[in-house]
């Protein structure tokens, strides 16, 4: 299934600068580019730093890879280098040197070397617009599936599951959407660790330790900072549990697409959850679980996603809604009640979102999310589900798939 991203290719092809596309492997960044984004010449750079061009992959020696690239840039056209960073820093030296003309797009999924181009201290700071490329969003995902057939749950499921652009290959119509996630997970128990790992070059695998420990530890539900480090300096992964320790991984962690940070409303913290939720299936399933030790594994999956699938959904919902009204996503958590979603505008709550994702939605859930959403003022107070039919309040307004497509 080919699920288009407008609103990424758009940030792609409408600036006037050179453009750095970076993210997590297996994001889509290639297929984006190469498929979406018009361009005269296209270049792969291998592992061993041999130059591929595409069409037809056609071997280059690097000299002329580099002779080609800066006279089509000079003739003003739009070159593409995926994987640049295996050229070293000789290529950026050479960027820094010749006339910034045409349009050069870079990408990388390599945190290390993309951030060295955009650092204060690089000498082509300014030169490029930044494009972070993640996983599909749950709205891109929801207009592709639209008209597909399926019923409402399994709908909003298959788009979560969708986010992950690996799910594709699990696509199948007799396949359930949590049929499509189990086989993901068992067909990745050896991937998902090797994508966190990837994003690191060589010169940084001493402290892909620590970025593996923050990942397994908000899997482990340790999602405030101070508890990460906690967890972290336990495992001897950090030599003291002041958060400060970890900051500037949990920074690198957000700013690559890896985790999301979201404020919580009325305090001065964040909490951190995984942005793929294939990530957070896995690691989740492996520290509770042992998942990727277990010699069948399927059990287990199958458990976790039954498990985590409200959660998921929940996660997913809110996104949209931020999305779709142009609000920042917050959370409420109080002693006595937690409520799924707070969006802003300014630091005013504009809507209250409540999910509720139990086979059967009756008057009680209903009355439950009417008592959590009136703890704090907003415009709106939504209350999402599977399906709204037959299902009344005269103090919220319940929603489903059908709404969220008509926003």
């Amino acid at each position: 299934m080919i699920i288009p991203r407008p609103r990424e290719t758009g940030l792609v092809t409408s600036s006037g600068k050179w453009t750095l596309v970076f993210g997590r492997r297996k994001t889509g960044k290639t297929y984006l580019v190469r498929n979406f984004v018009a361009h005269e010449e296209y270049y792969f750079v291998k592992r061993d730093g041999g130059i591929l061009a595409y069409p037809g992959q056609k071997a280059l020696t690097r000299e002329a890879f580099l002779e080609a690239l800066q006279r089509t840039l000079a003739a003003g056209k739009t070159v593409v280098v995926d994987e640049f960073h295996r050229l070293g820093d000789d290529f950026i030296d050479l960027l820094q040197n010749i006339d910034k003309s045409g349009k050069l797009i870079l990408i990388s999924s390599t945190l290390s070397l993309s951030k060295k181009l955009l650092s204060a201290r690089s000498p082509l700071m300014g030169f490029f617009a930044e494009v972070p490329l993640g996983l599909i969003s749950f709205n891109d995902s929801l207009a592709a599936l639209k008209g597909s057939g399926a019923g409402k749950r399994d709908l909003v499921e298959l788009a979560v599951a969708m986010s992950e652009p690996l799910a594709a290959d699990y696509l199948e119509p007799a396949r359930s959407p949590r049929k499509v996630l189990l086989d993901v997970m068992v067909g990745s128990i050896r991937t998902v660790p090797a994508l966190m790992g990837e994003i690191f070059t060589e010169e940084e695998r001493s402290i892909s330790a620590v970025y593996e420990g923050i990942a397994r530890a908000v899997a482990a539900g340790k999602v405030v900072s101070g508890e990460i480090a906690g967890r972290l300096f336990s495992q001897k992964l950090i030599k003291n549990d002041h958060p400060a320790m970890i900051q500037q991984y949990l920074n690198n962690l957000v700013q690559f697409g890896i985790l999301k940070r979201l404020p919580v409303w009325g305090k001065s913290k964040f909490v951190y959850r995984h942005v793929s939720p294939l990530a957070r299936l896995f690691y989740y399933a492996d520290e509770k679980y042992n998942l990727s030790e277990d010699p069948a594994p399927e059990k287990i999956a199958g458990h976790v996603i039954q498990e985590m699938m409200p959660r998921l959904v929940e996660d997913a919902v809110r996104a949209a809604l931020s999305a779709r009204f142009g609000l920042r996503e917050c959370l409420l958590e109080a002693g006595d009640h937690d409520i799924d979603g707070v969006l802003l505008r300014f630091q005013r709550p504009q809507v209250l979102l409540e999910v509720k994702w139990g086979k059967r939605i009756g008057p009680k859930d209903i009355r439950s999310a009417e008592d959590n959403l009136s703890r704090l003022s907003a415009k709106r107070r939504l209350l999402f589900v599977p399906d709204k039919t037959g299902l009344r309040s005269d103090k919220v307004e319940i929603i489903d798939l059908d709404d969220l497509y008509c926003l």
